[in-house]
């Protein structure tokens, strides 16, 4: 058994933190049963992931097909059904791994806010959108469709879960409730075969890019995966990285501090479906999976092993014991968020929706820096191996 140094960097609070130096050192069977029931983890849920997204391509061909408000409505809540176990995911990001790493398509996947005019149609602009330019952009075609995201900005999302989110709901001018897309959009509108082939290919296109995802995080193959579970030191590293920024930087920040201040329905990540408070919960879902060791499959099957939480305990009892307080605060208030979101960040600073969600900031934000405070410790050590 050797020590040797180790380096991690985390970004947080909006900063990038001074490079510290960890000694390596600690309990080896701990170390490698927390990578190895993350690995474990982390295929389950892109697996999961790819299951629901084949349910959502079946319900997409059926909408094509039959055109029928049942089809519209069973398309709707498919997708649905495939955010819940994505959004766990998104822990699995934030260091370069194989969804957001050089040529990552995690841009292609979740990217938001959309500028609904690139895609479609909006109000006051009927002619607006790659679907209503059949002279500049004639093939709809998942390749056409991906070359065509952010080209622009990166507003211009043309694909991915919004895309198709935007497409099955329409914008959002409810503010009690979703958007209302008239089926009339796929049937009898102008450019309705159009729109049917752009859902169809970005369904499609959102589909291979689960496919890589899984393949990457499969055992046994020479992936990702093994490169990942053969060096513990890091990968312990990239867990809590990955843990840290979407707690701090994306959840806190981008999601929820954002939209708290703007009091803007286009800040919302779920903007057209008002499903935004689901996207919360399931994101402190998944950071609770990295940590305890822990995830629930979508057929009620359960991934049972060692969490980042016993690495934590062995260098700062206490941080842990605040981290695991923190984070279930955390799922608690999520949960007590009225719907729908943008609802919430509006009125006053004393109404129940504003207030709901300052909550959550404030534990977030709490439970950031106790992360943050960790890292910047020379307690954090890691075992390695001989």
């Amino acid at each position: 058994m050797i020590a040797r140094t180790c380096w991690l960097t985390l970004v947080v609070g909006g900063l990038l933190s001074p490079v510290v130096t960890l000694e390596c050192r600690g309990d080896e069977d701990v170390v490698t049963s927390a990578v190895s029931t993350y690995t474990s983890i982390v295929h389950a849920g892109y697996s999961d992931s790819l299951s629901t997204i084949n349910g959502l391509v079946g319900a997409i061909d059926t909408l094509i097909n039959e055109s029928s408000d049942t089809a519209l409505r069973e398309a709707k809540e498919k997708w649905i059904a495939a955010r819940f176990p994505y959004l766990q995911t998104e822990v699995f990001r934030y260091y370069d791994g194989p969804i957001d790493g050089k040529n990552g398509p995690e841009g292609m996947i979740n990217s938001w806010p959309m500028d609904e005019a690139y895609v479609d149609y909006v109000e006051g602009n009927p002619d607006a959108g790659i679907i209503n330019d059949p002279e500049n952009y004639p093939d709809l075609t998942p390749e056409v469709i991906a070359e065509l995201n952010q080209r622009q900005g990166e507003q211009n999302v043309s694909c991915g879960f919004h895309a198709i989110e935007f497409l099955l709901w329409g914008q959002d001018q409810n503010p009690d409730g979703p958007g209302a897309r008239p089926l009339s959009d796929f049937t009898t509108a102008k450019n309705a075969d159009r729109r049917k082939a752009y859902l169809k290919s970005a369904a499609a296109l959102l589909k291979s890019h689960l496919e890589s995802l899984v393949e990457e995080w499969e055992s046994g193959r020479n992936n990702y995966r093994q490169q990942f579970e053969s060096d513990p030191g890091t990968a312990i590293m990239n867990m809590f990285q990955g843990m840290t920024t979407l707690c701090s930087l994306e959840l806190w920040g981008e999601r929820l501090v954002v939209a708290y201040e703007s009091r803007a329905q286009e800040d919302e990540h779920s903007c057209f479906s008002d499903t935004t408070t689901n996207d919360l919960i399931y994101d402190i879902v998944g950071m609770q999976n990295v940590w305890r060791g822990s995830y629930i499959r979508t057929d009620g099957s359960r991934i049972e092993g060692t969490g980042l939480r016993e690495v934590v305990r062995r260098i700062d009892r206490t941080a842990a014991e605040r981290l695991d307080a923190g984070l279930e605060e955390a799922l608690s208030l999520a949960k007590a968020i009225p719907p729908p979101f943008d609802r919430a960040i509006q009125g006053d600073d004393d109404s129940a929706g504003r207030k709901a969600v300052a909550a959550l900031i404030d534990s977030l934000e709490q439970s950031a820096n106790v992360m943050e405070a960790l890292a910047k410790t020379r307690k954090f050590q890691l075992l390695m191996l001989d």
